[in-house]
């Protein structure tokens, strides 16, 4: 095509092109939103649409995949070997104190965020 609309032609190409790649890039990026459940891991089933500790609450169960002096908690559907949350405290992290008053608690999972108090949270524990 030599015509007069061939600057406009290739532009358009150009705009198609670029708008395709942002388009692939946002599909492939992370978007921050807990995924979805991927199955079954062990006897445990992955709870949907929330993975770890933060989102944990209570009547929800957990299960460590870490270590005992760095756990990584995932929720889980409650079984055995499961921790079963008691209860979750906001704002704190004296986990002896708060989980102290709470009928059956045996462990206790504590986050002390870097960034602000408010995050901080305290869950209390018992094996399930």
């Amino acid at each position: 095509m030599n015509g007069p609309n061939r600057p406009l032609m290739i532009v358009a190409g150009v705009l198609a092109a670029l708008g395709a790649a942002a388009l692939t890039v946002v599909a492939l990026t992370p978007d921050g939103r807990p995924t979805p459940p991927i199955g079954v891991t062990g006897t445990h089933a992955v709870t949907a649409g929330a993975v770890g500790a933060r989102f944990a609450r209570a009547g929800d169960c957990l299960i460590n995949d870490g270590t005992e002096a760095e756990p990584v908690l995932r929720l889980v559907s409650c079984g055995a070997g499961a921790y079963a949350v008691l209860a979750r405290f906001e704002g704190v992290t004296d986990a002896d104190k708060v989980c102290a008053q709470i009928e059956g608690y045996e462990y206790n999972y504590s986050y002390d965020s870097p960034l602000d108090t408010e995050l901080d949270f305290v869950l209390c524990l018992k094996p399930v």
